[in-house]
């Protein structure tokens, strides 16, 4: 492990993500064309609120998966910019390791998914009948323990990244005691970007953009565009973040990982 502050650590993540954006420029402009195509697809295909405007069954299709290709493409864009900072890799091989890395990256964000629908479906099973809360509370409870597990797992994505394998024990042994500063470093690291674009639909609101209006072409390729930023920008943050915080944490995966 490798001793820090909580700041120190919010610092290097920033340096380490301005790092990432100088020393990668093609990977980061192919993400960005990515997600702002994608993104455009996607947005189209979302119905619009209050407006009485219904989305054609295949435009909803077609955002859905884009939206789902968003997601791998943002999955494989952590995995190189924490290869970057761990291991000091950079754009080439597009796929390390045979993609086994990005596999295993994928397989644990479906277990994870499956395991919060599941407890969801508990939930909603002993909760409805007793008519403890509704749906409101629901939806609060699942939050809260979504965020617990994903703080409590976070290191497993740096290790399985750099080609440690899928330890679940491991992550949550190192994470023990380290709650509040593993989710405190990766929210104060993206905090920029997230006042950033509070500012930004603030602003929007003001000046009056209704769901109609943002619906149109135009607007659907402008927050496409912004949206790809603001991804991109908060994917670095968040995964230089997790990378530091790897290497201040990470005493039971790294020995797993070496075994």
């Amino acid at each position: 492990m490798q001793p820090m502050t909580f700041m120190e650590c919010v610092k290097r993540a920033w340096a380490s993500a301005a790092q990432a954006a100088a020393s990668m420029p093609l990977l980061m402009l192919g993400t960005f064309f990515a997600y702002a195509a994608l993104g455009g697809f996607a947005l189209a295909g979302r119905p619009v609120p209050d407006e009485g405007v219904t989305r054609s069954g295949g435009l909803v299709l077609l955002g859905n998966l884009a939206s789902i290709v968003n997601a791998l493409i943002y999955l494989w864009f952590t995995l190189k910019v924490s290869r970057f900072v761990l291991l000091g890799e950079r754009t080439k091989p597009l796929l390390p390791a045979g993609a086994k890395p990005l596999l295993r990256l994928f397989a644990v964000g479906v277990m994870m998914v499956a395991a919060l629908a599941a407890v969801a479906l508990a939930l909603w099973l002993i909760l409805r009948p007793q008519y403890q809360g509704g749906a409101a509370f629901l939806g609060i409870l699942i939050s809260v323990i979504w965020i617990f597990v994903a703080v409590r797992l976070s290191l497993l994505f740096p290790s399985i990244a750099t080609g440690g394998p899928i330890a679940f024990g491991a992550a949550w042994r190192d994470s023990r005691g380290h709650f509040w500063n593993l989710f405190g470093v990766v929210f104060v690291a993206a905090l920029p970007v997230v006042l950033a674009e509070m500012i930004l639909l603030i602003g929007l609101g003001i000046a009056g953009a209704s769901p109609g209006v943002v619906q149109t072409p135009a607007w659907i390729a402008a927050l496409a565009v912004g949206q790809s930023i603001g991804n991109i920008v908060f994917a670095l943050l968040t995964t230089t973040a997790l990378a530091w915080l790897y290497r201040r944490y990470g005493d039971a995966l790294t020995t797993h990982a070496a075994s």
